[in-house]
């Protein structure tokens, strides 16, 4: 560990243990899936009560999977989400110190969020964190046992999939609202910068190209790639497409075993659909027809 990280983590500590004489360092909470109807829900929900709402709904409603005794940590503050990550989710110090920026990581152990982020959020930012990092902890389920994992932008595309349905049926905003956000987010971005898919296959490409590129080049566009995807073939299919890698067989073989398209051919006639939204619709009248508008924008 490097003496700047010694000093950082020792620093931490104080500020942790400072926090502690004040307040307790997070509330801790049992995420409940099982409740015979999805938890009222009124003007100005507690955390608890939204998430389990959230939870219901992703349960019953979206049929995901999830492991039992799920918690939910919600921190103070910066220092006792990364002293969270350590001694709850029993990462490294330095991989901890990586992430003390996030708003909320999903793990084995659960839920642990930023209270402090989520003090300043609206009811639906709030929503959108917890199903997004519920999402994750389903994904693990799905896999739980098996070989390898699906590309990370399936990953992060599907949870930012769930998120936008969430909202939706909390009604705190429509999927074809959120959709079309994401499209103009798109057409008012250089999307001829952005990655290909398969070049977000794993985290570490993930991080890196958030960081350069920003959040539309990754998050963004794996969610209109996902929700082409499901468009065309059904969430049913993304469901047993992840479930797949449970599986003790060679993961390449997953993507053709569900879906009727090559793996390479969707990422191109996505990655064409994509650059399309950046380009102008000729205006009614011209000589040419008017391009038909992309399904995921409407």
């Amino acid at each position: 560990m490097s003496g700047r990280w010694r000093i950082v983590l020792a620093l931490s500590a104080v500020l942790a243990a400072a926090c502690s004489s004040v307040v307790a360092p997070y509330r801790q909470y049992e995420i409940r899936f099982d409740a015979p109807a999805m938890p009222p829900l009124g003007t100005s929900p507690s955390d608890s009560e939204l998430i389990d709402s959230i939870a219901w709904l992703m349960r019953h409603r979206l049929d995901l999977p999830f492991p039992p005794d799920i918690k939910a940590y919600v921190y103070v503050n910066q220092a006792t989400f990364v002293d969270g990550l350590i001694k709850i989710a029993g990462e490294k110090a330095d991989d901890a110190w990586d992430r003390r920026n996030a708003f909320g990581v999903a793990t084995g152990a659960g839920l642990l969020l930023r209270g402090d982020i989520l003090a300043r959020m609206n009811l639906a930012g709030r929503a959108s964190l917890y199903a997004h990092e519920l999402t994750h902890v389903s994904q693990g389920r799905l896999r739980e046992g098996g070989r390898g994992r699906p590309a990370q932008w399936i990953l992060e595309g599907h949870a930012e999939w769930v998120k936008f349905k969430v909202v939706d049926v909390l009604g705190y905003r429509a999927y074809a609202e959120s959709r079309d956000i994401m499209v103009r987010a798109a057409r008012e971005s250089t999307i001829k910068f952005f990655p290909d898919l398969p070049a977000l296959i794993n985290n570490a490409a993930w991080t890196e190209a958030t960081r350069r590129l920003g959040a539309m080049a990754t998050y963004g566009q794996a969610f209109l790639a996902v929700d082409w995807l499901v468009e065309q073939y059904g969430s049913a299919k993304l469901l047993e497409y992840l479930g797949r890698f449970a599986l003790d067989t060679d993961p390449r073989e997953h993507w053709r075993t569900v879906f009727p398209i090559a793996y390479r051919q969707f990422v191109d006639e996505f990655r064409a659909r994509l650059e399309g939204l950046g380009r102008p619709t000729p205006p009614a009248g011209a000589d040419s027809p008017a391009a038909s508008p992309p399904s995921s924008s409407r």
